[in-house]
């Protein structure tokens, strides 16, 4: 170790105070998208990926790339006392930013569900156009067909046979019983 000590333990406290806001960065973060597990898993992730590369570039700066107990030390105090200190903070905040994004969501769907109402009730009249068209033009076909019974006594078209009946053999019709038990 080089003799500086004074200003290596407050470089490693300023580096770990760093590393505990990015944590509670980490966490806004989070809080902020709804993140699930998923999410935290993945915040967290990056944030040792980040811890790891600041401790090996302090252990660079301060011992030529040898990890020595009090940098980690003072690191993890620092962020411990950003931390502590902080993470009130955040939580209102997050609380804060949600419900202020609720209501912008509020403000913003407010005209959304107007137009949509009134889109609705004008498809909801287009359709209730289309099944009285509908019905009308059943009730006109079925006027049709009871006018043609009713009034010529013939129907409106030929009925046809089917291919079984028309192509079915023909019996012959007994007058003694008795033949049609043998």
């Amino acid at each position: 170790m080089t003799g500086m000590t004074l200003p290596a333990a407050c470089f490693c406290l300023m580096t770990g105070a760093m590393l505990g806001g990015l944590f509670l960065g980490c966490k806004l973060l989070r809080g902020l998208l709804y993140g699930g597990r998923f999410c935290a898993a993945v915040l967290d992730v990056l944030f040792c990926l980040v811890w790891a590369l600041t401790a090996f570039l302090c252990a660079l700066v301060i011992d030529k790339g040898r990890l020595r107990m009090f940098q980690v030390v003072l690191q993890g105090l620092g962020a411990w006392g950003t931390i502590v200190a902080l993470d009130p903070f955040v939580n209102g905040l997050t609380g804060f930013m949600r419900r202020i994004g609720r209501q912008v969501i509020k403000w913003i769907r407010r005209p959304m569900v107007f137009l949509m109402g009134r889109w609705l009730a004008v498809w909801a009249a287009a359709k209730e156009k289309q099944v009285q068209k509908r019905k009308a033009v059943k009730k006109k076909k079925f006027q049709a067909k009871a006018g043609a019974k009713d009034g010529k006594n013939e129907p409106r078209y030929r009925k046809r046979l089917s291919k079984g009946k028309i192509y079915a053999p023909k019996r012959k019709k007994t007058k003694n019983p008795l033949e049609k038990l043998t």
